[in-house]
């Protein structure tokens, strides 16, 4: 935790084992370093001699001298060694801080040159930046910054749950040719995938309209409100606040679920059954896979009985094969000609 943070009681207690301070340090910051594809948690502690990073599971030391470059890109200070290289990230109680990257990278260069003992220097810039965070965040806390980002997210994504299912199916609606009949798949407004899809969808384009509308306001908030900062937030506001500060942080994540989910509904969305003379072609949905089956499978025609609001004509058609399964319009859009129409023609061909 953050010396400064922790004297004026904001930061919050850590289950983490505590490292042994080393005497003399000049600067102790908890930071998150990126070794490899793992972010480990570490305490960098700076002094004359050079860079310690002390961690549960990392343990650098690092003489001023081997720090051959010190550069800061993507929120992260990038330090080069002989022992290779680095990624560092400030953290704020428990939170990155990337804006402050540039001022530690200065500590660092500092340190390099020797003169990091200075009081005034980079340290104490670095020092007023944690503090403006601090400020900034007090600044940023609205309440109407959750609750606006909040309700786009619920309605826009009550709009999306009926509007993703029907753009696909009108997407994928083939019309067969004449004298053949197409029998297509509804994708219900209620399929998981679908839900998914649609808050998904809603929660990453309210993140993209507050980012352009807050700018950098919305990730100060949201960083803060990581952090518990806010004072008077407790119970389901608190679960509401930090929820929505995770989506700001991370629109990727929830435009990658977004995405996957839509692809998961391709499949359902593009099976289709069409029947003509030549017998009945099922597709899978899927590239390649698909069953051609010959009229002289067929064995019986079966009406189905179904509401006048689902079918006109009152029933629906199955058509049962030698092999013991049933295809069905039940539940399904018939395009090409009417229920009668197909069931009349399959009555026709049926063995």
């Amino acid at each position: 935790m953050n010396d400064r943070l922790v004297a004026i009681g904001l930061a919050r207690s850590s289950d983490e084992p505590l490292q042994v301070a080393r005497p003399g340090a000049l600067v102790r910051q908890t930071v998150r370093v990126r070794d490899g594809r793992a972010d480990l948690e570490a305490l960098c502690e700076l002094d004359a001699a050079g860079i310690r990073l002390a961690g549960p599971k990392i343990t650098r030391l690092i003489p001023w001298r081997d720090a051959r470059s010190i550069s800061v890109d993507g929120g992260r200070t990038h330090i080069v060694s002989p022992i290779g290289s680095l990624a560092i990230m400030i953290v704020l109680d428990g939170v990155s801080e990337p804006e402050l990257a540039p001022l530690f990278a200065s500590v660092l260069e500092e340190g390099r040159a020797g003169t990091i003992g200075s009081a005034t220097g980079a340290r104490h810039e670095l020092a007023l930046g944690i503090d403006r965070a601090l400020e900034g965040f007090a600044d940023a806390d609205d309440p109407i910054v959750p609750l606006a980002i909040g309700v786009f997210t619920l309605l826009v994504g009550l709009v999306l749950v009926a509007a993703i299912p029907s753009a696909l199916q009108i997407i994928a609606r083939v019309q067969p040719d004449v004298g053949a009949f197409a029998i297509l798949p509804r994708i219900a407004f209620f399929d998981p995938r679908a839900v998914v899809a649609a808050f998904a969808a809603s929660s990453a384009l309210a993140v993209a309209v507050g980012r352009v509308a807050l700018g950098p306001v919305s990730t100060t908030w949201a960083r803060g409100a990581l952090r518990g900062w806010h004072r008077n937030a407790s119970g389901l506001e608190a679960v509401a606040r930090r929820s929505i500060a995770r989506l700001l942080l991370a629109p990727r994540v929830t435009a990658a679920v977004a995405a996957i989910a839509i692809l998961s509904l391709l499949p359902s969305a593009f099976a289709r059954t069409v029947v003509d003379g030549a017998g009945i072609h099922e597709a899978s949905g899927f590239p390649l896979l698909s069953h051609d089956r010959s009229w002289a499978e067929l064995v019986d025609v079966v009406p189905l009985a179904v509401g006048f609001a689902e079918r006109p004509e009152g029933f629906a058609t199955a058509l049962d094969f030698s092999d013991g399964s049933r295809l069905s319009t039940r539940g399904r859009d018939l395009v090409g000609g009417s229920e009668r129409a197909l069931f009349d023609f399959a009555k026709m061909h049926a063995r």
